[in-house]
Parts: structure tokens; C-alpha cells; sequence
């Protein structure tokens, strides 16, 4: 079809069939005799074109360089000289990227733990990584990277990394920066590329997209959305960009996500639909159609849906728990038939359940990529003894999960010995009537008992409720870290407030323009700008009630006042 189709949402599913791998690797290695004269051998083919020579006795398929080779186009597997009569291996993969490169034999030169070790010297084809909390998961994706690529000697070009954000990016490619070419993208700026045509992938005949941000997606939306009276300090879009998501990431039928946000977003399914097209139209996208858009790339051209499985022929990805279904759909389109998807995550660990994700995803492994072959990690390295049993004795209750067996890592003693960590005190949970006042108390009850104020954390479940504490403990004398910058006091609810403060108790009475300006604002009154102007122009009590009485609208003056 055309990279201009557009696929119905609900049409699509993260279990959509897909060729059977079996089936695939059979026409790899099929050889097409319906001409017994003249028969094909597609690899062979290929290998010819690239420059390789043809053999006729002897064990390999060509030779390139003076050696002989086999063409494998099963799993990216190397295989010691001894399975091979002395002959090289060159998987498919490097064949569709334009190398005759053969694979290397060789073990990682990491220093790993034998159950990391095993998980990085996997043979090939897909593999699931059970990697709980602390066992070392971004090292043993790195260093699976770095195997394939310096060990076994697999072109850069056709291996990806997937990182779940970009910190997470970040962190990888800096681990792998002695492997040059490898490719380490995020899940949206792989959509991205998809969807765009840029670096390894082909361009789609609509051509390249821009990214809209936010309050792009927030004025196209006020253009669609049934009109609604607006609740005061409310966000009359919040609901239609999450349902919005939901349709999207999630793959479903806007209709059923209507029926869940129960009358917040009426005729979801012609807005979604406007909305949609009216990005098509523009040429942008925001960033959950970038993944939705990569996907119709790959399900309805050919020549992308091929490009982008030569850059992706290895695909290592993090966090497999954590994808929505169209995250992956998008993962399995790219692995194609042969499904060297190396996924690493812990079905415990699902945080992101409201987007559509699911432990499904590491628990049904083999369903998404059938033959697949399981590795777990078994020590936390970040947790001592007692905090790692409680934590398996609560995620022993989880309903359905896979079976794993989690244990701390020995504490070294100073003989070189291993020890088991030492106890650690029970958490205690109070509700007190000053929580500030008392955990002020208990910060300076530590900093008297000789610990040092570095060693003391205060932790809070948002930024904005940081500031009690740390006012508290500066006027305490305890020396602090400041936890807010200066934009801390532009965010709208405290500049509001401030400027509430300062005009209650400055300056005798005198009513500051900048903090008129700002509290005649908030909350929201509904008046006109003009009015606004003349409110902020009258600089005391006294002024603003004359106004009032000036004003023909006794709503207007009532609002005032």
C-alpha cells in the first residue's frame, strides 16, 4: 500500500499477526529448483552481488576474502569453526545492510555476574531478561551491545538500543561510546525517524513531519472540542488529551474510552478523527502520533517497512514492561518475522498500567516472539538482606507473575569474604499535628548525635511542598541544599499568592500595579483587559472603591469590590 493509508486505530493490536518466524527462516534457506538447470539461492544471490565468489564443492555457501562462508538466515547466532567445517558465518542481516562481513567467536570481555554473563552471551534470536530491581539491567543491555558489536563483530548500523525515556538514552550511549555507529533512540525519536525519513530510514511518501508541542496540541483542540462552559482553575483539555493518549497509545475504540471518561468527552470518535487528519494535513505531529504514524509507515510501505528493519535488524530494549500496545506494535513490526528483540524489564515493576501498559507483555513473551528464550537476573545489588525478603514477600502476592528467585548481594567484609548485610531498622509511619515543626526536631536529635548534615535527606512527594521544610530548617540554623530555584516563585499558584501577601501587609496600604495585576487575575474573575488596565491604574483601597462606584456594570463593580 501507500505510506499515505491511514490505518484505523481500533484495527490494529499489539497481537496482530505477523509471519511466522518458522516459516520465514524455511524461504531464508529455501532453494528455488523449479529450474533444475538454473536454480536460486536468494542468499547466495545477494552475496554474489555484493562481491562475494561462488564455490561448487567444499563446505560454505561463497567465499569472501579468501574464505569460506556460510549465509545464515536464521537467528544472528556465531558458530564455533568445528559446527562449521572451518567456515565463516554471515547472518542475513549483514546481507540486507550491503556487508559480507562474517560473525566473530568470541566470549564478553565484561567482568559480569554468571547470571548477567549468561543474559549477554545469549546465542540468539529473542530472549527475555527478568531483571528486578537492582540486579543490573542497563549493564547487561550495554554490554549485550557491546558483545555483539566488538566480540562478535555485528555491524553497528543494524543494531538499536530502546531506551523508555531519554535519561535512560543518555546514560546508554554513554556507556557504549566505544561503539561507534550503534544505534541508541528512544521510543518516540525511533518514531520519529520512522515517520520522517531521516538517518537509515527511507522517506514515506508524505514526506517528513515536525513535532508540535504542547500548547499547539492544546489550540487545536479549543478549534474541536464541543463548546463547554470552563470551571474556574480547571484545564477544560486535560481530559480530551488523555483520552486522546488512550485511544492512541492504547490502541482502543474511542468509543470505549468515551464510556470510561463518563461524558468528559463527548463524540470522542469524530474529534479524534478531525484531530488526526488535521495533523496529517499540516504535516506535524505531537508526540504520541509519531508512534502511531511510524506504525502506518511500516504497515503500509514496503520499502520503509524494509529500511527500517535493516537498521533495526538487533533490537535491545529496556523497560519491556512499561510499553503501551502500540509501543508494541511498533516493536514487533520492526523485528519483523525473525524477532531478535533482546528485552530486558521485570513484570513487577509496571508502573505505567493507566497507559495501556502490561506485565502481559514479559509474562506472555513467547506469544509476542515465539521460540524465545528466558534469562533472569537473581541479585539486587542496591538493597541489603532484610529490605530485599520484605519485598519479596509483598510481590509474592501479585496475582499473576512470573516466578523469580531474588537475593541480596553479599556485603564485602574486609578480608575479602563475603557477609551478609547487616539489619536494618524498621520504617515507622506517624501522622503527627506539626509534621515541619517535628521533623525539624528529629533532623537536629540526628545532627546532635554526630551525623553530618549531608548524610540527612528530607524527601517530599512534589517540588512545591519543599519549601516548609527547608524554611523551617534554614531558620533552625541547619545548614540545607536549596531544593527550589528562583522559577520555584514564578509557578502561577505561588506567584498568586505572593502577590496576595504583598498586598495584605505591604507598604501602609499602597497596592503595588505589578501585584494588582497579577491577584485581579487570581482566581479568574472574567474581566475585560480594559477593566483590568483601570484596576491595576488605582494603587489603594480607597481608589478601587471609587472605581467600583464609577463603573455602569454592577457586575463589573461587584467583581471589583
Amino acid at each position: 500500500g501507500s505510506g499515505a493509508d491511514t490505518v484505523a486505530l481500533d484495527a490494529l493490536a499489539p497481537g496482530m499477526t505477523l509471519p511466522d518466524p518458522v516459516g520465514s527462516y524455511v524461504r531464508g534457506h529455501a532453494v528455488d529448483a523449479r529450474d533444475p538447470d538454473h536454480p536460486v539461492v536468494p542468499l547466495v544471490d545477494v552475496a554474489l552481488a555484493l562481491g562475494a565468489r561462488p564455490v561448487d564443492t567444499g563446505p560454505g555457501d561463497v567465499e569472501v576474502g579468501g574464505r569460506r562462508v556460510w549465509l545464515d538466515g536464521g537467528p544472528v547466532t556465531p558458530f564455533d569453526p568445528v559446527e562449521t567445517g572451518d567456515a565463516g558465518v554471515l547472518p542475513a542481516v549483514h546481507l540486507t545492510a550491503g556487508s559480507l562481513q562474517p560473525l566473530q567467536v568470541r566470549s564478553p570481555a565484561a567482568d559480569l555476574a554468571p547470571d548477567q554473563l549468561a543474559a549477554v552471551s545469549h546465542r540468539g534470536g529473542p530472549a527475555r531478561i527478568i531483571a528486578p530491581a537492582g540486579s543490573g539491567k542497563t549493564r547487561v543491555l550495554t554490554e549485550r551491545a557491546r558483545h555483539l558489536v566488538r566480540d562478535q563483530g555485528l555491524d553497528p548500523g543494524v543494531v538499536c538500543l530502546v531506551a523508555f525515556n531519554v535519561r535512560a538514552r543518555d546514560e546508554m550511549a554513554e556507556r557504549t561510546r566505544d561503539c561507534p555507529g550503534l544505534g541508541v533512540r528512544t521510543l518516540n525519536s525511533l518514531s520519529l525517524a520512522i515517520a520522517s525519513g531521516t538517518g537509515p530510514f527511507a522517506t514515506p511518501p508524505t514526506g517528513p513531519v515536525r513535532t508540535i508541542e504542547e500548547r499547539q496540541v492544546r489550540e487545536r483542540l479549543a478549534r474541536l472540542v464541543p463548546s463547554r462552559r470552563r470551571v474556574a482553575m480547571s484545564d477544560p483539555f486535560a481530559a480530551w488529551i488523555d483520552a486522546l493518549r488512550s485511544c492512541r497509545l492504547g490502541l482502543r475504540s474511542p468509543d470505549d474510552v468515551e464510556a470510561d471518561f463518563g461524558g468528559e468527552v463527548r463524540e470522542l470518535g469524530e474529534v479524534l478523527a478531525a484531530y488526526r487528519a488535521g495533523l496529517r494535513a499540516d504535516g506535524v505531529v505531537d508526540f504520541d502520533e509519531q508512534v502511531i504514524r511510524a506504525i502506518e509507515v511500516l504497515v503500509t510501505d514496503p520499502d520503509c517497512r524494509a529500511a527500517a528493519r535493516r537498521a533495526c535488524g538487533v533490537l535491545l530494549v529496556d523497560e519491556f514492561q512499561d510499553l503501551t500496545p502500540a509501543h508494541l506494535l511498533l516493536i514487533r513490526l520492526l523485528a519483523g518475522p525473525a524477532g531478535e528483540v533482546f528485552a530486558v524489564g521485570d513484570d513487577d515493576q509496571t508502573i505505567y498500567g493507566y497507559t495501556g501498559a502490561s506485565p502481559e507483555w514479559l509474562i506472555d513473551f513467547d506469544r509476542w516472539f515465539p521460540g524465545a528464550t528466558g534469562h533472569a537476573l537473581h541479585v539486587n545489588y542496591r538493597c541489603p538482606a532484610p529490605i530485599v525478603a520484605a519485598a519479596n514477600r509483598l510481590l509474592a502476592r501479585n496475582r499473576r507473575r512470573l516466578p523469580k528467585r531474588i537475593e541480596p548481594a553479599p556485603r564485602p567484609s574486609s578480608d575479602g569474604v563475603g557477609e551478609p548485610h547487616e539489619s536494618v531498622g524498621s520504617l515507622v509511619v506517624s501522622t503527627t499535628a506539626d509534621p515541619v515543626g517535628d521533623l525539624v526536631a528529629r533532623v537536629r536529635d540526628l545532627l546532635e548525635d554526630g551525623v553530618a548534615p549531608d548524610e540527612v535527606a528530607v524527601l517530599t512527594r512534589v517540588n512545591a511542598t519543599l519549601l516548609a521544610p527547608y524554611l523551617a530548617l534554614d531558620a533552625a540554623g541547619v545548614p540545607t541544599d536549596t531544593p527550589l530555584g528562583p522559577e520555584f516563585l514564578r509557578r502561577t499558584g505561588v506567584e498568586a499568592a505572593r502577590a496576595w501577601l504583598y498586598l495584605a501587609f505591604g507598604n501602609d496600604g499602597y497596592l503595588d500595579p505589578g501585584a494588582l495585576g497579577i491577584a485581579v487575575r487570581r482566581p479568574p474573575r472574567g474581566l475585560h483587559p480594559r477593566l483590568v488596565d483601570w484596576v491595576c491604574e488605582n494603587t489603594s483601597l480607597a481608589a478601587l472603591e471609587r472605581l467600583a462606584d464609577r463603573l455602569r456594570e454592577p457586575r463589573d463593580a461587584e467583581r471589583v469590590r
